[in-house]
């Protein structure tokens, strides 16, 4: 039976609707919610009578009077999972509430059970964020990891397959998370792998990022790459690989984590291709600042830019040239300006390194 709040909840929801006082009585035949807030916590003799005898009792006005905590109605059994669980009642002379009686306990079965199935989702779906946050920490051990499988109705099987999906606008810690999802919802942005429960885990943990960790053969980046398109700002899909076992999943999702922590991220991303990303993301936000003012400090904004357009090209100065609509002399002309102002020059492999560490440190990269 619903506790006193959610038997609260479904009555408010059946008066609105129907413009008539019910009742509900847990399996005591305690009223524990009423459209007349004072009758909570009173014993009703009517729905004892119901939970004794397995059947409906009706209370005219005039027999009311000789029940305790009775007034004129109808009182049917609610039968919830093949058993009774409470009753309802409806206020008002039997005659006249009779033919409602029955649509009342049919709504009322109905609402009890979809709030129930929503906070048995709502706990599974925390459950599964949790166990990405504990994996992602390093506070899970692969005994806790196989139990924690269990209580959410997962039966992964290694290898594992690793894939995270961050929102655009995801990033700051949320208390539900998801809500970069925007009306997906971590509900609907899970959902997208609900039918196949025992052999994908997904959570949206509370940076809003989408984590799906399956069975290796799983199509989950299809369903990612549909899932992304349906974004109005887009996002990165990580690839964090295939882990053989516990130590190599949680390793995964780790490193993952920390990756996805860097900026100008691309559509789509291997882990092993962000080992630096992983690095800056460990140095902590002081440290990564401070690289960055010691070796761009210098740089004005159209500089950085130029920087990063030539780093993304593999230091191509044809292609970064097109991609920035200059002229190449004019790109080998800020190039050398670079060199000038920081004495790293970005043509020379070591110092183009470390150039490039330091607008990745910069959110510019």
């Amino acid at each position: 039976m619903s506790s006193g709040s959610e038997a609260q909840a479904v009555v408010d929801e059946i008066i609105e609707r129907l413009g008539r006082n019910v009742n509900i009585m847990d399996d005591r035949g305690v009223i524990i919610a009423s459209g007349d807030r004072a009758r909570v916590g009173a014993v009703h003799d009517g729905a004892r009578r119901v939970l004794e005898t397995g059947e409906p009792f009706s209370v005219t006005g005039e027999r009311a009077r000789e029940l305790r905590g009775t007034r004129a109605g109808v009182n049917l059994p609610i039968r919830l999972g093949g058993g009774i669980a409470g009753v309802v009642g409806v206020s008002g002379e039997p005659a006249e509430v009779g033919p409602l009686a029955e649509a009342v306990v049919l709504m009322s079965e109905l609402l009890i059970t979809h709030r129930a199935l929503r906070a048995e989702t709502e706990w599974r779906r925390r459950a599964r964020t949790q166990i990405v946050e504990d994996l992602a920490s390093g506070r899970l051990t692969a005994t806790e990891w196989r139990q924690r499988l269990r209580l959410v109705g997962a039966r992964l099987v290694p290898p594992y397959r690793v894939h995270a999906l961050r929102p655009r606008a995801a990033g700051r810690p949320s208390e539900l998370g998801g809500g970069s999802f925007g009306a997906e919802g971590a509900f609907g942005a899970e959902g997208a792998f609900g039918d196949d429960p025992e052999t994908v885990l997904a959570a949206v943990d509370a940076t809003g990022t989408l984590w799906v960790v399956a069975e290796a053969a799983a199509p989950t980046r299809a369903r990612l790459t549909a899932l992304r398109d349906r974004l109005p700002e887009g996002g990165t899909i990580l690839d964090a690989g295939e882990a053989a076992g516990f130590a190599a999943l949680a390793d995964a999702v780790g490193r993952g984590r920390l990756a996805l922590c860097g900026t100008a991220l691309p559509d789509d991303a291997r882990l092993r291709d962000l080992e630096v990303h992983v690095l800056l993301a460990r140095a902590g936000e002081d440290v990564r600042a401070a690289l960055a003012e010691r070796v761009l400090g210098p740089l004005d904004e159209g500089l950085r830019a130029t920087l990063g357009a030539y780093f993304a090209r593999d230091r191509r100065v044809a292609e970064a040239a097109r991609a920035l609509g200059v002229h190449r002399n004019t790109l080998v002309y800020r190039l050398g300006r670079v060199a000038e102002l920081t004495s790293y020059d970005p043509r020379r492999f070591e110092d183009a390194a470390t150039l490039r560490v330091a607008l990745l440190a910069a959110g510019a990269g």
